[in-house]
């Protein structure tokens, strides 16, 4: 009878024994599961994607004494910096109005982003000069591979010159980009060329263009 006590007493601390190293191995698994959910997390806060051109709104603001949009330098306290060579030999992609870069214009960093460990990008905003040193905002975006820039594109070109135009975009999780152009004509115009008014209600027009980031930093138009 004694013999059978033991054995029992061993197959209940067994079964204890059993349970404890069960619950252990779980609390171990959902310990992992939430690391891994806090690291994606972390990740995407990092990149803070989507990002659009709503998100650059605060970054610019429309000058008193023109119709032109320029850039609000005492945001957030933003640093300006100037392009250098790489910039100017990298052509610009969606330059529509041919704009030029050039060492006297000044950029802001308004947005950086993480896509690998070699492969960053960033988000700058700067004004350039138009016909009649009208001020043109844009909004750009860089991308660099071991810090070496690797290509650029121009998000948004806003600018008013009889004709307003203008654009919106996206940044997406899967490395998409989507930018819409607008323009709207709002003005009237004689058979000689002269401005006699404005349109009752204007005519608009808009354009998309969607590309990719690929695993080379390079901007790939869809």
């Amino acid at each position: 009878m004694k013999i059978l006590k033991l054995s029992t007493l061993s197959y209940i601390v067994i079964l204890i024994l059993f349970h404890s190293c069960k619950q252990g191995a779980t609390k171990q698994d959902n310990f992992n599961n939430k690391a891994n959910e806090t690291t994606d997390s972390t990740a995407q806060m990092k990149n803070n994607l989507p990002y659009t051109s709503d998100d650059v709104k605060p970054y610019y603001k429309l000058d008193a004494d023109s119709t032109s949009y320029v850039v609000d330098s005492l945001y957030k306290g933003l640093v300006s910096r100037s392009f250098d060579e790489k910039n100017l030999s990298v052509p610009l992609k969606e330059n529509d109005f041919n704009i030029q870069l050039d060492s006297q214009y000044k950029y802001y960093i308004l947005k950086t982003f993480t896509f690998s460990d070699s492969h960053t990008a960033q988000v700058i905003i700067y004004n350039t000069f138009g016909e009649n040193d009208s001020k043109i905002l844009n909004v750009q975006l860089n991308s660099y591979v071991n810090n070496h820039l690797t290509d650029q594109l121009l998000l948004d070109c806003r600018f008013t010159f009889e004709t307003e135009y203008y654009r919106t975009f996206k940044i997406g999780t899967d490395n998409s980009i989507e930018i819409v152009k607008h323009s709207v004509d709002g003005l009237e115009f004689n058979e000689a060329g002269d401005i006699v008014g404005e349109k009752k209600e204007a005519d608009s027009a808009k354009v998309k263009v969607n590309y990719i980031i690929d695993s080379t930093g390079k901007f790939i138009k869809k």
